[in-house]
């Protein structure tokens, strides 16, 4: 996988704001609309947190935002049998 490049301008270098993994973890668990979801979303997010330090930034940003579009999807239903 390459590593992408940013947009070009003044915009690219400006910081997001910062945020606690707990903070992310609390956004996307109020976006979890069934209890599996929620389950799922608190697994997956702390399976990201303890990779990140491995891979590149680019790697845990693509990590996160594939939890929200799977979080979502409101044709994936994950039953208890599904998450650890």
């Amino acid at each position: 996988m390459t590593q992408l490049e940013p947009t070009r301008g003044s915009e690219a270098n400006t910081p997001i704001p910062s945020f606690t993994w707990g903070q992310l973890e609390s956004v996307l668990v109020s976006l979890a609309k069934t209890a599996p979801k929620e389950k799922m979303v608190r697994h997956l997010l702390e399976a990201t947190r303890k990779q990140a330090q491995f891979l590149p930034v680019e790697e845990t940003i693509r990590d996160i935002l594939c939890i929200g579009f799977v979080l979502m999807d409101r044709d994936f239903q994950p039953s208890f049998i599904d998450t650890p």
